[in-house]
């Protein structure tokens, strides 16, 4: 059985515990001509890295995020903030 997995929506504030599992159970990687993006739990697309290795370890990180994410600051923005942060370390 595959799991099913719905987009939070843009600016719910932080994820349930199981809406957050669900999410990360069925993380979507995909490589296209710029490189390598994952899904965030609102449906943006998050990348591009270098590998595939480089999406899932970024994805790890984004979900440490998320997990602790507050209950005055909403997914959307986490997820844009990650983004930044993380490309202009990159």
């Amino acid at each position: 059985m595959q799991r099913q997995w719905t987009p939070v929506t843009p600016f719910q504030c932080a994820m349930s515990p199981q809406a957050f599992r669900e999410w990360f159970l069925t993380i979507r990687f995909f490589q296209r001509q710029r490189g390598w993006f994952f899904l965030s739990p609102d449906g943006l697309a998050v990348g591009p890295y270098a590998s595939e290795r480089d999406a899932e370890q970024q994805a790890t990180r984004l979900a440490k995020v998320l997990k602790h994410l507050g209950h005055e600051r909403n997914v959307r923005t986490a997820v844009i903030e990650f983004t930044l942060s993380s490309a202009s370390v990159a």
